[in-house]
């Protein structure tokens, strides 16, 4: 939704301006002294990296998510939490740089006075901004994507729209239908949210006045759909979804994401290996072989082997038999939990088999389960797959262990978003919230 990015726009400006605000504060507590523009300006320059930094760290620590941004029992913390990293960052930095100024009493200054006018900023002054009048909107679909959305939407306040009503086209004929859109419409919606892929819905739709669907913003239920939940309803998901929202083809974007994982995977492959020797020797003494092998479905389909370092008794292949006498290793719920057991993949990317970013593989037993049971399964081979993925960082509810087909089917509509939307802008925005992951040892 448009309002959606206005409102993180939003958010970001007023970051922005109290980042340099805070810096004013900093030189002003400081001093005992209004700081005077020179003097302002002699330290806003070399600041103005970490103010940049300060913002990618705000959005790796979940600030301009909209399903927490506005939550203020967890608002508070994230904002202090990613402070300090930031004031951290800016240590290093200016221990680094050959900077003429002393920054270590400003630095701390400036952390305090931008924790608390951020703090404020979000807690008590944004939600008047961005809460603004709700548009009311009208419904008119059927089906489960409908009633997520419905549910969603008037279920909390955080968007822009209210609808007042909701057509379900499979009650009563294209008339009737027709005509109570009419008289939701002529009540004073604003906005209608259609599901234009249903025939129902065109016809219905098709027997209104054009001036009265002048008056009012049409938006798609499958458009709403994914910019509410960032993925894809599985119910639009049909030969005029592929042939017009999915585009599979695109060389450039391919060919520069291929040369961004070699140059990244390189170096850090290089700087990874002696942590994974030392990690191998730890899991020698306690028995048993360093890396396992996993067999894995990549693109077009094809087979490749996964490499990482052990953190189970046995390589068990997925064989539920085997599964049952297996357990995780106290060695190697450490090495999950900081995702070191991860870095022999940096290889596998280095070779061509995976990518930083994509949908995550599957074992082959497990994946031809899945591509009986659920259309569309097999787009995902039609990227490279990947170290972490746009389903990594959102659903959390990933099966594990044997073919789950329900949970995979919301795992599944994470990765076709991926595959719809996907561009170095989105793989960005994955590459910063994994990090977050990292960092915050979530692994499991």
């Amino acid at each position: 939704m448009a309002s959606l990015r206005s409102e993180t726009l939003t958010l970001i400006a007023g970051d922005a301006v109290l980042l340099v605000f805070s810096l004013w504060v900093a030189l002003f507590l400081r001093n005992g002294a209004i700081p005077s523009s020179g003097y302002f300006g002699e330290h806003l320059f070399p600041f103005i990296p970490i103010f940049l930094l300060s913002l990618v760290v705000f959005y790796i620590a979940g600030l301009y998510e909209k399903q927490t941004r506005l939550v203020k029992s967890i608002m508070g913390m994230r904002i202090v939490g990613a402070q300090v990293a930031n004031a951290i960052i800016a240590i290093i930095l200016f221990f680094l740089l050959p900077l003429t100024i002393a920054p270590k009493t400003i630095l701390f200054l400036h952390l305090l006075s931008s924790v608390a006018a951020v703090s404020a900023w979000r807690l008590y002054v944004a939600p008047h901004i961005i809460l603004t009048k709700k548009r009311p909107a009208l419904l008119v679909g059927t089906g489960s994507a409908a009633r997520e959305v419905f549910e969603e939407v008037n279920g909390n306040n955080r968007y822009s729209l209210r609808f007042i009503s909701r057509v379900d086209v499979s009650l009563g004929d294209t008339a009737s239908t027709a005509s109570r859109l009419s008289s939701s419409l002529g009540s004073g919606a604003e906005t209608l949210v259609l599901d234009d892929r249903d025939p129902e819905v065109q016809k219905a739709v098709a027997m209104l006045p054009h001036e009265l669907l002048a008056r009012v913003e049409v938006i798609t239920l499958s458009a709403l759909y994914e910019s509410l939940f960032d993925r894809v309803s599985l119910d639009h998901i049909d030969e005029a979804w592929l042939a017009r929202d999915f585009r599979a083809k695109r060389p450039v974007y391919a060919g520069t994401k291929r040369l961004f994982d070699i140059l990244f995977s390189l170096p850090a492959f290089l700087i990874a290996l002696p942590i994974i020797v030392i990690a191998s020797t730890f899991l020698f003494m306690e028995g048993g072989s360093a890396l396992i092998f996993h067999d894995r479905v990549g693109k077009d389909g094809r087979p490749f082997r996964i490499v990482k370092l052990r953190t189970m008794l046995l390589n068990d292949h997925g064989d539920p038999e085997l599964q049952k006498k297996n357990r995780v290793t106290g060695l190697g719920k450490f090495l999950r939990k900081t995702r070191i057991d991860e870095l022999p993949q940096l290889w596998n990317i280095l070779v061509g088999e995976l990518s930083f970013v994509g949908p995550r593989p599957e074992l082959p037993a497990i994946a031809a389960v899945y591509e009986r049971e659920l259309p569309h399964y097999r787009l995902r081979y039609l990227v490279p797959p990947g170290l972490s993925g746009w389903a990594q960082i959102y659903h959390y509810d990933a099966p594990r262990g044997p073919a789950d087909i329900e949970r995979t089917k919301r795992k599944l509509s994470y990765d076709l978003y991926y595959l719809k939307h996907r561009s170095f802008m989105l793989d960005s925005a994955i590459v910063l919230k994994t990090l977050r992951a990292l960092v915050s040892f979530s692994g499991t």
